[in-house]
């Protein structure tokens, strides 16, 4: 069948068969423009994170701000980790209140971030951030009799099968330092997301004086690394 008798056209009413497609023409035009003004007016959803501050000691708070645009109504927004091996996983999810969504997060470790504003059955993801811990690490030193001393602490986050390294200086003339014995010591699980060390240091040769005690933590891919020391008169 001709596409004339469709419309009419054949049946001598050549004008019913111009306003056929005329009309086709107008609803094509329609579905093209329409989500494309849409588009140019940013009235689909968007959502951006935002993480203060970037840059912390493991264990300290970190606020997410997640603000969204055009927010459908009962919209959600999920945070979401990355640590430096592994995949997204959830951390909180929160309501949009007049435009935004805010979560406060105890950051262990190097970690990305990312937001999905969740509505009806959709979705949109913001780009992620990324947020720096620095190892937090403790030193105890207790001098004991006949010139031990005894050396231990704690690190956080955890790193199960890692080490530090504990050096010994003395303090000699014009204040310079003497280094007099280097030890490397492993860390065990310590409560929580913690790891600890114990170890001693005996001096049998130096006599009396001052001493430096200084424990340092390498740098891994989920923390930087860091040092912490004690001063001990023996």
């Amino acid at each position: 069948m001709r596409f004339s008798s469709l419309s009419g056209a054949g049946r001598g009413d050549g004008r019913h068969g111009r306003w056929f497609v005329l009309v086709f023409l107008c609803v094509a035009l329609v579905l093209v423009v329409v989500p494309a003004v849409s588009l140019a007016w940013g009235s689909s959803p968007t959502v951006t994170l935002k993480a203060s501050p970037t840059s912390v000691v493991a264990g300290q708070t970190v606020k997410f701000t997640a603000s969204v645009t055009s927010c459908p109504a009962g919209a959600t927004v999920t945070l979401q980790s990355k640590g430096s091996s592994g995949s997204w996983v959830n951390v909180n999810t929160a309501p949009v209140k007049s435009g935004v969504a805010m979560f406060k997060v105890a950051v262990m470790r190097n970690a990305s971030y990312q937001a999905i504003l969740k509505w009806s059955h959709s979705s949109v993801t913001s780009k992620a951030v990324c947020v720096k811990v620095t190892a937090k690490l403790t030193l105890c030193v207790k001098p004991a009799q006949y010139g031990g001393v005894a050396i231990s602490g704690s690190l956080v986050p955890g790193w199960a099968g890692g080490k530090v390294t504990v050096t010994v200086a003395q303090i000699v003339h014009c204040n310079r330092l003497n280094v007099v014995a280097t030890l490397t010591v492993p860390l065990t699980q310590g409560p929580g997301d913690s790891s600890v060390f114990a170890t001693s240091w005996t001096n049998a040769h130096y006599g009396h004086g001052t001493f430096v005690i200084t424990v340092k933590v390498a740098k891994t891919a989920d923390f930087a690394g860091a040092c912490a020391s004690k001063m001990v008169k023996l």
